[in-house]
Order: C-alpha cells, then structure tokens, then sequence
C-alpha cells in the first residue's frame, strides 16, 4: 500500500506519468518492464496453475510433452512478431477498427474481454483458495477477495506504467528465491523418476501438451500494449520471453516428479508450494515456506492488475468521457469479488474446468486469433500496394 501512495505522489508532485495511462498514448513503457509484466503475469500460469493438471493427466511425461510443445509454440510466436510488425506496433484494436470497420473491432473487442475476464476471474480464485488453505484458513474468503481487488484496483487507477514498475521490482527478488529453492531441494531430487519416457503412449503426452499451450498463448495480450511500448519490438525479444515462460513449465515439473515421484506429485494440489516445504538450511533452518506467499501473490498481482487493466482500456474506448473508466474499474472489481466469493465451486469441479474447457479453449481460440490476425495483416498489406 504505502509503493502504491508513492507512486501517486510522484506521479502529482513531478509528473513522471499521467493519471492512468490511455490506450491512445504512445511510448511509456521500456522492453525491460515489459519483459517483467509478462514473465509474472503468464508466469503464473505456466509456473503453478497449469502444473496440477499437466501432472494428473500426462504423470512421468509432463516434461516431455513442455519439450515437445517448444517448437510449435516458437513457431507461434514467431508468427506473433510479424503481426506486430505489420501493423507498425499501432494500438491494435484501433488499427482493426480502421482497416475492417466496427462489427469486427466490437466482435473482436468483445472476445478479448471474455478472454481477459477468465484470466482475472480464474487467477483470483486460484490465489485465494491458495491463500485460505495454507496460511489463512480462519480469514472469509470473501475478505480475501476484497482485499487483492482493491490492492489490483489501485494499480488499475495508477496505469500500467505503475504496474510495470512494480513488476520491475518484484521480479528480480522472485528470481533469486526460484533458484534458491531449485538448488537448496537437489539433495531430494531423483531424476531417474523422469523416466522411462511414452510409458502410457503419446495420447497423454499430447493431452498435456494442450495445458501448456493453452497457458502460454496469453502472449497475445502483446499485442493489446505494443504501442505503449517506446521501441519497436523484436523477434529475438518474444523468443526470450516465450523461452523463459516454456523454462516457467519444465522446472517445476521435473522438480515435482524428481522430488516425490510422478503419482505422488499428481495427487499434490499445488506442487510447486510443495517443494518449498523441503527446502532446509543445514540442520537448523526449515519451514521457510511463507517465501512462496511472495512469489505466488506477486504473480497473481501482477496478473490480476494487467487484465483488469486491459478490460476497462478496452470498454472504455466506447466512451471517451473519464469518467467511465472509474465506473468501469468499480464494476469489474465487484464482479470478480462476486465470482471468486459468491459462487461456490468445488476444487475438483474447478480442476476439471481448466483440464477439459478452459486451457483447450483457450489454445483453440487463441491460436484461431492469431491465424485470423495473420490472415487480416496479409488482406491490408495487399490492399494498400494496389
């Protein structure tokens, strides 16, 4: 709270950066705080969200089916860069307005919403369901709730430019305490677990394949910032971050199936919190788990905030009054609380949502966007040479 009231005082007193950040405006944000943006926001899912299902369904091959969907996915980002490319990095939503009139701008507006408000929805529930099971059982859920929507609110109010500082400063830290408790667990590690590889055939392999797919995808919400960004954009830039996201995956999986076997990793439900409670210093020091609260409601901040802030960008361009993006902000925020609080949902119905509707949905609908994009960019392209 206090970063937040900092960063509004310098933001009045020296005006590094107006009052939210419009989607009209142009250049704020560096590719390093970009970089920061994504690896926690996509990185939580792919580093704890996508885990669980990925080891119930595809055991012993997990790692394999993340080795596996590394080509393809480089190929689909590849293919990401050139539509940013293509279109100058202008605000996209505009430039498709522009190019192919409003029906599709408002369809295509329309699906970016939903597809925003999963994400928000599926990440407060997830972080607050974490929260109430392993260090606040007494707290309401509903006052769990509140609390991450108001933190994500402010951020939201600050603009993105606030929100990529902060995960400038958050990632650094999550870093280290990644490697840390990587490195302090490989006296536990039994990396003959990982193998033999295709035991149940491929059908399970390409099954997991989808969860991380459906994961990683969410990289197309580049394309909802480039023209905040002050550089043009390049390959080698989506590459890293696509490489770092696919890293996000391998690591905790080969640490759950080396560290408690791949039937007892699919029974865990958080696994890669788990592998925290292993980690001892000498013979003195355990239980540094609480660690892993830093990480995961870093992430799910970052997360929270950016989708959220994407969602009122884009309703409020349908009406340029200021005020609208308040009200906007105010609704989404109690809609969520609403969901994550006011529908009760069991944790093996939520698990069996994400395994057979949401992340396979998620890389069908996704990777028909980008198709449908490409398809769209090579129409304009060819229309203005004639």
């Amino acid at each position: 709270m206090i970063f937040f009231h900092l960063l509004d005082i310098v933001r009045h007193k020296f005006l590094i950066f107006p009052e939210g950040v419009s989607m009209n405006s142009r250049g704020t944000i560096g590719v390093l705080p970009m970089f920061s943006i994504m690896i926690l926001a996509v990185g939580l899912m792919n580093h704890v969200i996508v885990i669980p299902p990925l080891i119930q369904d595809a055991k012993r091959d997990a790692w394999v089916s993340v080795l596996i969907i590394l080509v393809p996915y480089m190929l689909w980002t590849s293919l990401l860069y050139y539509i940013m490319k293509k279109t100058n990095q202008e605000l996209f939503l505009s430039w498709i307005k522009l190019n192919f009139g409003k029906l599709i701008y408002r369809i295509i507006s329309g699906v970016f919403v939903i597809y925003l408000l999963f994400i928000s929805s599926l990440t407060l529930k997830e972080t607050v369901m974490w929260t109430h099971i392993s260090y606040l059982p007494r707290t309401p859920v509903l006052m769990l709730a509140i609390s991450m929507i108001i933190l994500c609110s402010l951020a939201v109010h600050l603009g993105l430019e606030a929100i990529a500082i902060t995960a400038g400063v958050l990632l650094p830290l999550i870093i280290v305490l990644g490697h840390f408790v990587m490195t302090t667990n490989l006296k536990h590690k039994n990396y003959h677990l990982l193998t033999p590889i295709l035991e149940n055939g491929w059908s399970t392999v390409l099954e997991g394949c989808i969860y991380v797919g459906g994961g990683s995808v969410e990289i197309i919400t580049f394309l909802l910032i480039q023209h905040e960004l002050k550089k043009k954009i390049r390959l080698r830039f989506l590459i890293a971050v696509s490489l770092f996201l696919i890293l996000l995956v391998f690591g905790p999986v080969t640490g759950a199936i080396a560290e408690f076997g791949p039937f007892e990793a699919a029974e865990l439900r958080f696994p890669a919190f788990e592998e925290w409670r292993l980690v001892e210093i000498g013979k003195y020091i355990r239980h540094v788990d609480f660690l892993s609260i830093y990480q995961w409601i870093s992430g799910a901040f970052i997360r929270i905030s950016f989708s959220m802030y994407l969602v009122v960008e884009i309703l409020t361009a349908y009406n340029k009054q200021t005020k609208s993006k308040y009200v906007w902000l105010a609704l989404l925020g109690i809609g969520l609380i609403c969901i994550t609080a006011g529908i009760p949902i069991k944790d093996t119905d939520y698990l069996a949502f994400l395994k057979t509707v949401y992340l396979p949905t998620s890389l069908y609908v996704i990777t028909g966007l980008l198709i449908m994009f490409f398809i769209m960019v090579t129409i304009s392209n060819m229309k203005r040479k004639e």
